[in-house]
């Protein structure tokens, strides 16, 4: 089994009631933005300060659980399609579930890049003391902080590069820790690399591919009626080709023992 990029493209049209999930997930993820123009409102209204940061911190809330919403129905997706042959699209109803898995998610996202904020951290204070003690071109300092940046670098790198794998195996079981059990994830590289640079490709392409859309989009205001429901939809498209990415592992590490028979 390798990658299908086209069957990803196509696959939510199966599910009957494909268009409405899809307007769903187009209009919450545009009430996630558009939530932040409550408090200017608020404020040009009432002039009032006190009302505005209330209104803030109503919109932000508002914004998380949104957010949330959206990337539990992104992993629900990619579950779905990983573990039942033929689903169809989760149900915007199953309110609850959906914020518990997006929730889930973004615990696990968060432990997998805590390296990598800590790095950042460490370097900004280091580069602030530096700064103010000893200056930027002191010799000491300057070898220290190039060499503590390339670490830094290198931990950006590394995070990107294996995210969608990480998240890949959160699919598998919606595990909270399947975020960094690095043995397991890096299992389904076995005998699978040429499909996972295949996945980064066909990342950093959807994301190109976005981008121009969106530039082309904003022309007009009737194109940019299209922009929450494109955002969405490759959200659905980059979910399909991770769950195709763990089923190809799947199956060759099932092959494995009979080939090595």
């Amino acid at each position: 089994m390798e990658l299908d990029f086209e069957k990803s493209l196509t696959y939510i049209s199966k599910d009957p009631g494909w268009v409405n999930k899809l307007l769903a997930g187009a209009g919450i993820s545009l009430a996630g933005f558009a939530v932040f123009s409550i408090p200017l409102f608020a404020y040009l209204f009432s002039s009032s300060a006190i009302i505005a940061v209330l209104s803030f911190l109503l919109s932000f809330v508002c914004s998380i659980i949104l957010y949330l919403l959206c990337t539990g129905y992104y992993a629900q997706t990619g579950s779905r399609r990983i573990n039942f042959s033929n689903s169809f699209l989760p149900d915007w109803a199953e309110l609850g579930k959906l914020l518990k898995t997006g929730l889930k998610y973004n615990i696990g996202l968060f432990i997998f890049i805590l390296p990598v904020l800590i790095g950042s951290v460490i370097f900004l204070a280091a580069l602030t003391y530096l700064i103010a003690h000893k200056g930027l071109l002191h010799p000491a300092g300057f070898l220290f902080m190039t060499l503590l940046g390339a670490i830094v670098l290198l931990l950006h790198l590394l995070t990107y590069v294996f995210c969608p794998l990480m998240m890949a195996n959160f699919f598998k079981d919606l595990k909270i820790l399947s975020f960094v059990n690095f043995k397991e994830a890096f299992a389904m590289l076995k005998g699978n690399v040429g499909n996972y640079c295949i996945l980064i490709l066909l990342y950093l392409a959807l994301s190109i591919m976005l981008q121009i859309a969106f530039s082309v989009l904003f022309m007009t205001i009737i194109g940019l009626i299209f922009v929450p429901v494109l955002y969405f939809y490759i959200y659905l498209v980059s979910a399909e080709l991770t769950a195709q990415f763990v089923l190809c592992a799947k199956e060759k590490q099932q092959d494995a023992p009979v080939e090595e028979q």
